[in-house]
């Protein structure tokens, strides 16, 4: 079994480093099913086929929100709340065949923002001195095929407001895809 030590997970580790951890704990994980569950903090796979990914982030670069419903979906208790965070150039799209129902006393929100919401504290907001190095939390440079559409519906390419003079570039080799009713904020 993979995270046979403890290992100690706080908000001023790097993510690569959450991710192994997450990564040890689903390999102790696997080790408990009969079936051929593999499970990572990249993407959730059962019997080797992919179904989704955990991360609301791309390459380290564009960072997104969700804002579609490609199934049914409904808004009842015990939550009774759910929120999406979107943009005012962005839409939320319900596609066809797809019912979207929300009971008494409950609420659907969509909320625009203007910023990256999901950080968890400023540290992984920057790619600050560690120990060993610097953490690798982001990213100012494309470096592979990237778009935005389907349910990814608003990405920002964060960057610490004090960096002004630090590009943000793509490799002519790639581009950056934003489908209508996406938008990228950099």
């Amino acid at each position: 079994m993979p995270a046979t030590q403890k290992k100690n997970v706080d908000p001023s580790h790097t993510i690569e480093y959450q991710r192994t951890v997450i990564n040890d704990i689903a390999g102790d994980l696997q080790s408990l099913f009969v079936g051929t569950a593999a499970i990572n903090a990249a993407s959730v796979q059962i019997a080797g086929s992919d179904i989704g990914t955990i991360s609301d982030v791309d390459d380290k670069t564009i960072f997104f929100y969700y804002g579609a419903f490609d199934a049914n979906y409904s808004v009842s208790a015990v939550a009774k709340l759910a929120e999406i965070y979107s943009h005012e150039d962005a839409t939320v799209d319900i596609s066809d065949g797809v019912t979207v129902d929300i009971d008494d006393q409950c609420a659907l929100i969509i909320s625009d923002t203007t910023t990256y919401e999901f950080f968890s504290n400023n540290t992984e907001q920057t790619n600050s001195q560690k120990l060993v190095g610097f953490a690798d939390n982001l990213r100012t440079s494309i470096i592979k095929d990237m778009s935005l559409g389907g349910k990814k519906r608003v990405g920002y390419i964060p960057l610490p407001s004090y960096a002004t003079d630090v590009p943000i570039d793509i490799d002519d080799t790639f581009t950056v895809t934003v489908d209508d009713g996406a938008v990228l904020i950099v």
